[in-house]
């Protein structure tokens, strides 16, 4: 066959290109680094390394996930440390205002320090993070979740949602709480539930209230007590008499007290009532013997909280024998009234943030074995990636040095070929 001078320098030109091509190549990888620039160097690895990409991807994520998801949560901890030390110190002074040796003015200034706990709780529930998110609104983010009414009686504004991010393929982490469960609903002691603006609200109106007011009245042999009634039901009472205690209950639709005289002459306690010759709404009581007669836990019906301004209650008197009034007058309110019952409510709120701040703190505890875990396969995965992507500096710069002078090479040939003629030959 024969050759053309045309069709060999085609032939050589397209080899040069060729190895240019290679040459750039080597280059290329040599200046990025990677060993796989096109899917064509390495079709299989370039589909292994697609999928260890995804999987990094992946990882990163949720790194990220992790390390929001411990900074939100490390904030709403902080959010009910702080709440608890609000709790402490409301149950300090509480303590402090049930102290009878304390005057109307102390009581007020501790009341007033009560007053801007509960504004410092409700800034708390407002809290918002870094985002501007409010923490504890549910999945209402945007939305403030507690808000005075026309009233004055703070709202819920939120929903029941928990935000939740993943951390995993197979795993969420809660990363916020329900704001309605940590605020409105810690459990008296009866079981109901009440809000933590509520609570301060009791103790405010609690303490205020406990200068005009005893925890029970007391007289010796001889006394009086009247009710002030606007709460019709069922009233009850516990009341001592020489002989023993008894509880009193009556259904209550008026100002007469004939029930209550005849349950009280039925108890057997050694004390008699009657009604006063003065007064038609005001009961007598006298002892069979010498002893003191006592009378206290008050429950009046639909009173569940401490009023402002006590709607209904009982007032008390010790006589002497000649039925004439002794001493200052006793008040006797409701329970709910009184700021011994408010211990129990503080006692249990603190229960309750503390539980709130075990499940936020198990879940921090979780979310740091999870970066472990996340930053060891993320180091894996990039031991995957570096074994199949990173070139192999060493062998490429040899195959380039190879290629130059096989280039070299061939282009030298090439001239010294293309100067042979017939004119040469003949010479």
């Amino acid at each position: 066959m024969k050759v053309s001078t045309k069709l060999f320098n085609e032939q050589q030109l397209r080899q040069f290109s060729n190895l240019n091509s290679e040459i750039q190549k080597l280059q290329d990888k040599i200046s990025s680094g990677k060993n796989i620039l096109v899917a064509s160097d390495d079709p299989v690895g370039s589909v292994d390394l697609s999928g260890y990409k995804t999987v990094k991807h992946q990882l990163d994520q949720f790194l990220k996930n992790v390390n929001s998801s411990e900074d939100r949560l490390s904030l709403v901890d902080t959010n009910l440390q702080n709440l608890s030390t609000i709790m402490i110190r409301a149950n300090e002074l509480l303590i402090q205002a049930s102290s009878d040796v304390l005057g109307r003015s102390d009581r007020e200034a501790i009341a007033i320090e009560i007053d801007e706990m509960k504004s410092e709780v409700l800034a708390i529930a407002n809290q918002q993070d870094s985002n501007g998110s409010f923490l504890f609104s549910g999945y209402k983010t945007k939305t403030k979740p507690f808000e005075k009414n026309i009233a004055g009686a703070i709202e819920y504004k939120g929903d029941s949602g928990v935000s939740s991010l993943s951390v995993s393929e197979t795993m969420m982490v809660e990363t916020t709480v329900d704001g309605a469960a940590l605020f409105e609903n810690v459990k008296t002691p009866a079981g109901d539930a009440i809000s933590m603006f509520t609570m301060l609200e009791n103790m405010s109106h609690s303490i205020r209230t406990a200068s005009q007011s005893v925890q029970a009245t007391r007289a010796s042999t001889h006394a009086e007590f009247k009710l002030t009634n606007r709460n019709y039901g069922t009233w009850s009472f516990d009341i001592t008499g020489h002989a023993g205690t008894a509880n009193i209950s009556v259904e209550l639709t008026g100002d007469d007290p004939a029930d209550i005289i005849k349950a009280i002459n039925n108890a057997n306690i050694g004390l008699t009532a009657s009604q006063s010759s003065t007064d038609s709404s005001t009961i007598k009581l006298d002892s069979s013997q010498e002893g003191t007669i006592e009378i206290k836990n008050l429950e009046i019906p639909d009173i569940k909280t401490a009023q402002e301004v006590p709607s209904s209650f009982m007032t008390f008197n010790a006589l002497d024998a000649s039925g004439n009034v002794i001493g200052k007058t006793q008040t006797l309110y409701d329970n709910h009234q009184m700021t011994t019952s408010q211990l129990d409510n503080i006692s249990n709120a603190q229960i309750h943030i503390a539980n709130f701040r075990g499940k936020v703190g198990a879940r921090l505890n979780l979310l740091k074995r999870q970066f472990e875990n996340l930053n060891e396969r993320n180091l894996n995965i990039q031991k995957d990636l570096s074994e199949l992507e990173d070139a192999d500096l060493a062998k490429l710069v040899t195959n380039l040095k190879s290629q130059l002078t096989g280039l070299q090479a061939s282009q030298q040939a090439f001239v010294k070929i293309s100067d042979l003629n017939l004119f040469n030959f003949l010479k």
